[in-house]
């Protein structure tokens, strides 16, 4: 009796060690991996929570940082206007046949432009400087164009070096101011 009783001692030791390793192990780790699911699913639940009690306050800088970009960008000359009365100059020298070999306003003059708050009442002038080559009654023509036009606000100075027969390309500088913003391309 005593070998039997040990015989089922030992097999229910097999089988307390078999359910224990077959079946307790498996379900336990099962139960530890959902919980650690769980734990990460509350964290990504409490982040959530967090960045959306937050997006107020993103949206609003957001809104401020645009408004604060759309100052900045007021503040900086009509790069466009420029560009768009560089174009116009050259048309109408190039109608007149009359070369435009240099256009340039002065350094200085972009940056104040750029330093400035504009106004938007106020205008924005600009001194442009014209090196060109031609003819003398083509280069009166383009004056007399440029000087209808809409951006035209002024001769500071004209200079002419050449011959006085008019033989060949007489070298021109024209000086004037330019009104930023109301030169409009012709579509």
């Amino acid at each position: 009796m005593k070998a039997r009783l040990i015989s089922y001692a030992v097999a229910a030791s097999a089988l307390a060690g078999l359910w224990f390793f077959l079946l307790f192990t498996p379900l336990h780790k099962e139960r530890a991996s959902i919980a650690v699911q769980t734990e990460e699913a509350r964290q990504q639940l409490d982040d959530f929570k967090r960045i959306m009690s937050e997006l107020p306050r993103i949206l609003k800088m957001q809104k401020s940082l645009e408004a604060q970009r759309s100052t900045l960008n007021s503040r900086l000359y009509a790069k466009e206007d420029i560009l768009r009365l560089f174009r116009q100059l050259y048309q109408q020298a190039e109608s007149k046949n009359v070369a435009i070999t240099e256009i340039s306003p002065p350094i200085e003059e972009l940056l104040y432009l750029n330093s400035i708050i504009p106004d938007s009442n106020q205008a924005q002038f600009l001194n442009i400087t014209l090196k060109l080559e031609g003819g003398y009654i083509d280069f009166g023509r383009l004056v007399s164009v440029v000087e209808q036009s809409d951006y035209f606000r002024g001769i500071n100075g004209c200079r002419i070096s050449g011959a006085k027969t008019g033989d060949g390309d007489i070298q021109f500088l024209l000086n004037f101011n330019a009104l930023l913003g109301c030169s409009k391309e012709k579509a």
